[in-house]
């Protein structure tokens, strides 16, 4: 086991490399095809540059040519990506006494979800931007990903996870919305109601309804800090798809055990 969780790390830095060249391409309506460069310099990198993780701490985080600082978003987005991919394949085959292709499948839609999730985070964070580019192709692929592994193991449709995730995903994009209406826009970007629908997909309900108290709780928890140390304004913009983001990754790996917790807080369960 500690073996493959070295492995699955080391795969997830690698994964978390790529989605470093999207998060800084995409919003800049770059090509991401194409080798990468500086982006100080422009000089292209060499394959010795690019290795996740290693290359930034052997040049001590500036680049080889201009020796420029390059952005700790590097490794840190490589880092992340191969700690959440390791701990997602710990939750995945942790009971399981051999691998399987049904657990195999399971993983991989965690780790896409993981992917999208990150690229999210990122570039709402730095440009307040929820790109259509990424949620409507990650949330069709993630409909197609759901329906196949829904027709390789069968059972009740109704109860399937591409019906429910829809289901959720509507009942959140409708909430969003009403949001977005009422307040004209002030309380909520648009991209974070198009964006419900792939977290609707990603953690279907009673998930999704973790999901989005989480990201209200931890969002009013963070404005009010900002606000508190004056890193803010009450009119200033907060990227909310960080916190969407970040509680649906919190809800894919523990939200069943936080709604449960929440069902005996409120005395539904003994």
């Amino acid at each position: 086991m500690v073996t493959a969780l070295i492995l699955v790390f080391i795969f997830g830095t690698i994964i978390g490399s790529f989605l470093n060249v999207l998060i800084f391409r995409l919003p800049a309506e770059e090509s991401i095809n194409g080798r990468s460069q500086c982006r100080s310099c422009k000089h292209k990198l060499d394959i010795a540059d690019l290795v996740p993780v290693l290359s930034f701490l052997y040049l001590k985080g500036r680049c080889r040519y201009c020796k420029d600082r390059v952005s700790w978003q590097y490794i840190s987005v490589e880092v992340i990506t191969g700690l959440l991919f390791t701990l997602g394949y710990y939750m995945v085959f942790k009971d399981a006494g051999y691998s399987s292709f049904s657990l195999g499948l399971d993983y991989f839609r965690m780790i896409f979800v993981i992917s999208v999730l990150i690229v999210v985070f990122m570039i709402d964070l730095k440009h307040f931007l929820i790109l259509d580019k990424v949620i409507f192709p990650a949330t069709f692929l993630l409909f197609l990903i759901d329906w196949s592994i829904y027709w390789i193991g069968s059972g009740d449709i109704l109860e399937s996870v591409p019906v429910t995730g829809v289901l959720s995903g509507l009942i959140a994009f409708i909430f969003f919305g009403l949001i977005y209406l009422l307040s004209r826009g002030r309380w909520l970007g648009l991209g974070d109601v198009k964006f419900v629908w792939f977290l609707g997909l990603a953690v279907p309900w009673p998930l999704i309804f973790v999901n989005i108290f989480l990201a209200f709780g931890i969002g009013a928890v963070v404005g009010i800090f900002l606000l508190l140390t004056k890193t803010k304004k009450l009119s200033s913009q907060i990227a909310f798809g960080t916190f969407l983001s970040a509680s649906c990754i919190i809800a894919m790996f523990w939200g069943q055990q936080i709604f449960s917790w929440y069902l005996n807080l409120i005395g539904f369960h003994s």
